[in-house]
């Protein structure tokens, strides 16, 4: 099999339906950091990647932050690059702005997403955010595969969309996330008999501080660690299909954390995934980087493919 074959077959894994037009923006997640711990984030969402799963939590954000990162899927046959930023403006709220670009190694086909988000916190208790997305979708015109396919109208496609998240902390080291994605229809297709729209995606999550549990230990080194932890759970809808996504992370010292996670999808393509992942924080003077990596393991009808997934964390 041709490595062009190949990276179509790759592509096809990630369609919602069974038509060439959807690779179209399928919910891989962003950032290693939350991929491992397990893609459950929307009740978290506070890193310079958090306006991709709940824009709400930018509103708790209250330093300058940078996010860049690299993914790779199906043995890298996918690969997924991002870039976004965070900058707080104080009783103004926080602005986002992120672009992102999947592809795969034969240069095919491309998608794009370049999002303008805003979040604020009206109190400690509740914050509400949004993105406005510009969602595009590019074939090689010039590829002998998609030139002799009559499927193809056209190779390209735009639209825009947004979304809407929110954030609760009903009481102390409890926190509610919801995002609802891609409420206006958006048509990526390049066929001129049939209109694809990205699917609507809800996410429904909780995340818990272990601190409160930390206060009971008895154990010293114990209860410093868990001080520093979270357990995260997550429910997501996407065309039919249910995902679950949940997650732990640790940090063992200032500068070391650890994650678990796992992920489970039904309907389409059923799988389920098991990751895990770690940072490493170094300080330069008033700038924090930090290194984030995440590994995980597909199985299901997804069996033996693998997403790593590397990102670069700037906090100003």
């Amino acid at each position: 099999m041709t490595k062009s074959k190949i990276a179509i077959c790759a592509i096809g894994l990630l369609m919602l339906h069974s038509r060439i037009t959807f690779a179209a923006f399928n919910d891989i997640g962003v950032g290693a950091r939350p991929l491992g711990m397990g893609g459950a984030f929307v009740a978290l969402a506070d890193d310079g990647s958090a306006a991709s799963y709940n824009a709400a939590g930018l509103g708790y954000i209250d330093t300058a932050q940078l996010n860049l990162t690299n993914a790779q899927r199906f043995k890298g046959l996918i690969r997924y690059n991002y870039i976004g930023g965070v900058v707080p403006l104080g009783a103004g709220g926080t602005f986002g702005a992120s672009i992102g670009i999947l592809s795969e190694d034969s240069d095919i086909y491309q998608e794009r997403t370049i999002t303008v988000s805003y979040g604020k916190a009206f109190s400690q208790k509740f914050a509400l955010g949004v993105n406005f997305k510009s969602l595009g979708t590019s074939f090689d015109e010039d590829n002998g595969a998609v030139r002799s396919n009559p499927y193809f109208a056209d190779t390209s496609a735009a639209a825009i969309s947004f979304d809407l998240g929110g954030m609760v902390k009903p009481v102390t080291g409890l926190t509610l996330g919801f995002s609802v994605e891609n409420l206006l229809p958006a048509d990526v297709s390049i066929s001129a008999s049939a209109e694809d729209d990205v699917p609507t995606n809800v996410r429904v999550g909780l995340a818990y501080s272990l601190a409160a549990i930390a206060e009971s230990t008895q154990q010293e080194s114990l209860r410093e660690v868990l001080k520093s932890g979270l357990g995260l759970i997550e429910i997501a809808i996407r065309d039919g299909d249910r995902h679950i996504h949940a997650g732990a992370e640790v940090w063992v010292s200032r500068s070391i954390g650890v994650r678990a996670g796992y992920a489970m999808k039904s309907g389409v393509n059923s799988a389920t995934g098991i990751a895990l992942g770690g940072s490493a924080r170094i300080p330069i003077s008033s700038l924090n980087i930090q290194l984030d990596y995440a590994f995980q393991v597909l199985t299901g009808d997804l069996e033996d493919n693998t997403t790593q997934r590397f990102s670069l964390n700037l906090i100003f």
